[in-house]
């Protein structure tokens, strides 16, 4: 199953900027890979689009994970 969503914040911690850069992605990407059941993430992240390809996970479970990593606040 894919999800495409989309969302407007990533929790930039050492960014002072805040312009959500690759590296933000990155560790966002990393940390919902980790996630039992998520095969696949892709962020595209200048145009602030998150596509999850899961493999078994709930989809509203690893929404609310990946908000809870700061996604979509």
């Amino acid at each position: 199953m894919e999800l495409n969503l989309d969302y407007s914040y990533l929790p930039c911690q050492f960014c002072v900027g805040k312009n959500h850069c690759a590296q933000c992605g990155e560790e966002i990407r990393a940390a919902l890979m980790a996630m039992e059941g998520v095969a696949d993430v892709r962020m595209d992240v200048p145009a602030r689009r998150l596509c999850l390809v899961l493999d078994g996970a709930d989809p509203d479970d690893i929404i609310d994970q990946a908000d809870a990593l700061g996604v979509f606040l």
